[in-house]
């Protein structure tokens, strides 16, 4: 997920918005959102390469993560898997189930956002590692470390923000998720682009909906799966 954005606590009616743009290869293998096999709970898609997540909800406990990866430094195969880290969040379980700042420089480059227990979090190591516990408001993440400006993620920010000042009905951001323009939120490429387009709200009664339109090269729209829940 390359692009995301939280309305946290902030909307009457959807006290939890988030939505994002998962960028990536087109070749790189993954399965549709579904609820994951062998009882853990998890609703996500998944990587079939690496068998983590970029995003996903748990629902029976309330738990939701989003990772983005960060430019600036290449990737080192020998670190752990940022998938596995969103699993792990997911599960409440796990080696990395509550980590602590020293255990982010474990991973390679990312940004994470991990609502549960009532409060939401960023977790980053990039400038350098640090869990922050965010307050109500609207926030948004990109490929870039949270101290630089990103005129892609203020982009996608602006757009939750105009939702949440009108009150509408969250489902039409999956609209502009397709913006492109400069700065894109979808990226259309035949060997790298925009996969997915997600958007997880769930209301002040604790129903949530979870819904992922998926894309194929050029941008071409292959399938949209949409799933209710309950939190708790």
């Amino acid at each position: 997920m390359c692009v995301v954005a939280l309305a946290w606590q902030i909307h009457a009616d959807w006290p939890l918005i988030l939505i994002g743009n998962r960028d990536e290869f087109h070749a790189r293998p993954a399965a549709p959102l579904a609820e994951w096999d062998g009882g853990s709970g998890i609703v996500a898609g998944r990587d079939l390469l690496a068998g983590g997540t970029w995003l996903g909800a748990h629902p029976a406990s309330g738990r939701i993560v989003v990772v983005t990866n960060v430019r600036g430094a290449l990737p080192d195969p020998a670190k752990e898997s940022r998938g596995a880290l969103v699993v792990d969040l997911l599960r409440g379980d796990g080696r990395f189930a509550d980590p602590v700042v020293t255990d982010l420089d474990r991973f390679n480059a990312f940004n994470l956002f991990a609502i549960g227990g009532g409060e939401a979090q960023l977790l980053t190591n990039r400038s350098e590692a640090a869990i922050m516990t965010l307050g109500a408001g609207i926030h948004a993440l990109a490929n870039e470390p949270i101290d630089q400006p990103c005129p892609r993620a203020e982009r996608l920010r602006a757009a939750l923000a105009a939702v949440v000042k009108a009150r509408t009905d969250p489902q039409g951001l999956l609209d502009t998720l397709t913006a492109e323009g400069n700065p894109a939120l979808f990226l259309r490429g035949d060997v790298y682009g925009t996969r997915a387009s997600t958007l997880i709200a769930v209301g002040a009664d604790g129903n949530g909906q979870i819904i992922e339109r998926r894309y194929e090269a050029g941008g071409r729209p292959v399938g949209t799966t949409a799933l209710q829940f309950r939190i708790g």
